[in-house]
């Protein structure tokens, strides 16, 4: 049975103490309530596993909703700042970034789901008043 394991939201941060080998310019990110780098967490070597898909996802408006950004089986090729990470244990397709980057993630119920065309949903013009009217930009 498939399952999606949460390893949480991730965001930037610059450590007090640059890890030796640093480059100045390096990106970190920890964990949004236990602090743990990310760098860290991977390296571990036991947070996730091999076969897997890994993925993240980011809050976009359009959708109202969180969509798959990077998904791949090597874990040491996401960089998480900003999004939710997420591990999918069973996955048959042969692509798993072109397979998964039109999905959207509901961590509600903890799903994948087909992300809406326009003809789905609002038109875009609809969705352009939407964003005006917020905006204040309607007349």
């Amino acid at each position: 049975m498939t399952q999606i394991i949460d390893h949480g939201k991730w965001q930037l941060y610059r450590p007090d103490r640059l890890p030796e080998q640093a480059p100045p310019n390096a990106l970190f990110a920890r964990r949004e309530g236990d602090g743990v780098d990310w760098y860290d967490y991977v390296n571990e070597g036991h947070n996730f596993s091999p076969d897997t898909v890994k993925f993240t996802a980011f809050w976009q408006d359009l959708h109202n909703g969180w969509t798959i950004g990077a998904a791949t089986r090597d874990v040491t090729r996401l960089f998480p700042a900003g999004q939710l990470v997420r591990e999918l244990t069973e996955f048959y397709g042969s692509d798993p970034q072109a397979e998964l980057e039109v999905k959207r993630y509901d961590p509600d119920s903890n799903t994948l789901h087909d992300l809406p065309t326009l003809s789905q949903g609002r038109s875009l013009e609809a969705r352009l008043a939407a964003i005006e009217a917020r905006l204040g930009l309607g007349g």
